[in-house]
């Protein structure tokens, strides 16, 4: 289960914060929604995160976290990226995070709306970034995974 690996706490808290009664992993086969079109985010969002993201790990790490895509490395259970409705957010190994932030990389959203803004890394952890649609970011996300599996 993704709760068990203590990276993952603030995004299971943040998803979980309308208190929906959502199992906490399934993979798309298991739901009985249109994960591109029923989860909650855009499909193009969906699209980005499982096909785009996604496409270059060794594994197929695709499921829903609490409802939501994602994708999760399925031995440490360590969630790699989430889509977030209109935007997506993804974790960044810190041999890459140069990189990011020269690309631009934002780590806090604000959306339509009073005091609606998402502070990665207060919520998610430090090493979380808002997707920017970079060709470099497939990179970044298998970056993730690797250094996923060398954590003790």
């Amino acid at each position: 289960m993704p709760n068990g690996n203590p990276v993952n706490e603030g995004v299971l808290a943040y998803l979980a914060r309308h208190g929906d009664a959502k199992p906490l992993l399934e993979r798309p086969n298991e739901t009985r929604v249109d994960p591109y079109y029923g989860a909650g985010s855009h499909p193009d969002v969906v699209e980005r995160v499982w096909n785009q993201l996604g496409a270059t790990l060794p594994e197929d790490c695709r499921c829903l976290v609490l409802g939501s895509p994602a994708l999760m490395r399925g031995d440490s259970r360590a969630i790699l990226a989430v889509a977030l409705g209109t935007t997506y957010a993804l974790r960044v190994p810190p041999d890459h995070w140069q990189e990011a932030l020269s690309k631009g990389a934002k780590q806090v959203h604000r959306y339509w709306g009073p005091g609606a803004v998402l502070d990665l890394p207060r919520q998610f952890g430090p090493d979380w970034i808002f997707g920017l649609w970079h060709e470099c970011e497939p990179a970044w996300c298998e970056g993730a995974y690797r250094a996923e599996g060398a954590r003790p």
